[in-house]
């Protein structure tokens, strides 16, 4: 065994065990035999123990304890006072100061040695005529050809400059300004004509008037509580749904809290209203069983007014238990689905779509008569005018299916193996022209 299982016995032995966990240590009872005998023998040594007699204090057991608690106790200590003492004082050196002038010292020394230099060396070539150089073209003069003249040389007259506020005109000393630059002349391009475009909204010509929206209904299914359906309003409202359309075809899914329970409150209400339910031997084995998760019930033969009245006999049975068994009902159109669905449980096609005295191509065939034996003229003389006991005046016929079962590999009844639903096939007889098809389904509501 585990450690982990080990601990888990040893907490269910001292009751410390939470619902998960003990669910835990019954699976691991149920599944070990050492688990089991370790939890007997726990079980064993604790009632042991717990029979155990208890031996009751002494009488002067407090005065023990209060003594040796006096004689532990701690002598009184005194808690040294605590002395500051003061943190030391840097004391700046003076080094420290005459350092950190030290560069500065050697730099302006540097500096004011280059100074000096500087100064005597320009002072001395400063003197002498050699420096005075240029090696311009210009500056090559005539060699000292004697004795200096003493007469100055002549000098050219200046000519006049103009006042710099004065502006001159027309002198041919001053040169004239470049004139701007002109572009040259282009021809101008002529755009081409504008294209034709649709107009807007504004210039666009007024609109043609249209015809009127055409108002569409929005068909609300009919969804109400098992406890209203025996309202007169409520009533009216499902007589409504359905003779809304002029060929009725509905679905009604019944939700209940069990559908066993649930079958068995429509039962009651149908053999209340006169209907005959024709219950699968099949289906019922599988409500018995919790395997059918929704069942259906089938029948052609009852008016709008007759299903309405169903379902208010319905709430009124399902008020007789306690808690109700019915929760709500919803109603619809059958769609494609569903009538390939009932088509597959019933293994036949009961022509949901097709009206009371509406024939195929056969009815409009005028192939020529076949000749019909005597046998078979006495037998059909013989039908009509004996009445048999399956085909009584005021009978109404449903069969009770599976249509959903709880699990995949769970199967549905097979239609060539139910007895009852071929009673039922063999009592349907012809549709009245005013009956309304209908599907019940009964399912859980979780």
């Amino acid at each position: 065994m585990t450690p982990a299982q080990l601990e888990l016995i040893t907490a269910a032995v001292d009751g410390e065990l939470s619902p998960t966990e003990t669910r835990g240590l019954n699976h691991l009872l149920s599944t070990s035999a050492e688990a089991r005998t370790l939890h007997a023998k726990l079980q064993a040594d604790r009632d042991r123990v717990r029979a155990l007699p208890r031996v009751a204090p002494s009488a002067d057991l407090k005065a023990k304890v209060m003594t040796r608690v006096a004689a532990l106790a701690p002598a009184p200590h005194v808690k040294p006072k605590s002395i500051i003492q003061p943190a030391p004082v840097r004391v700046r050196s003076r080094s420290g100061g005459v350092l950190a002038w030290v560069p500065l010292a050697l730099a302006a020394s540097v500096f004011l040695c280059v100074a000096t230099a500087s100064f005597m060396y320009f002072s001395k070539q400063g003197g002498s005529p050699s420096v005075a150089k240029d090696n311009g073209p210009g500056a090559e003069l005539p060699p000292h050809t004697g004795t200096p003249s003493i007469t100055p040389s002549p000098i050219d007259p200046r000519p006049d400059r103009p006042n710099p506020g004065t502006i001159v005109q027309n002198d041919p000393s001053v040169p004239s300004a470049p004139a701007p630059h002109a572009p040259a002349p282009t021809e101008v391009a002529i755009a081409p004509e504008p294209r034709s475009t649709t107009p807007d909204l504004i210039g666009f010509p007024l609109v043609p008037k249209l015809p009127p929206f055409e108002r569409v209904e929005v068909r609300v299914p009919f969804l109400r509580s098992a406890t209203d359906l025996g309202r007169e309003d409520v009533t009216q409202e499902l007589l409504n749904e359905l003779r809304r359309d002029p060929d009725p075809v509905f679905k009604f899914d019944l939700f209940v809290r069990d559908t066993a329970r649930g079958a068995e409150v429509f039962q009651n209400a149908a053999k209340a209203s006169g209907l005959t339910v024709s219950a699968d031997s099949a289906t019922l084995e599988k409500l018995k069983k919790k395997q059918a998760h929704a069942v259906v019930i089938y029948t052609e033969s009852l008016t709008a007014a007759e299903l309405t009245a169903l379902f208010a006999k319905l709430s009124s049975e399902d008020a007789k238990f306690s808690p109700k068994v019915c929760d709500s009902l919803h109603a619809g159109p059958v769609v494609r689905s569903d009538e390939l669905e009932l088509k597959a449980i019933l293994g036949a096609d009961v022509g949901l779509f097709k009206r009371a005295g509406q024939g195929g191509d056969k009815m409009h065939d005028k192939s020529e008569p076949k000749h019909v034996s005597a046998g078979t003229i006495d037998s059909v003389v013989k039908s009509v005018t004996t009445p048999s006991a399956s085909t009584k005046p005021g009978e109404k016929h449903a069969v009770l299916l599976t249509w959903q079962t709880t699990h995949p590999t769970i199967g549905r009844t097979n239609p060539a193996a139910s007895t009852e639903l071929k009673h039922y096939l063999s009592k349907r007889g012809n549709r009245k022209p005013n009956a309304v098809p209908a599907i019940i389904v009964i399912r859980s509501v979780g």
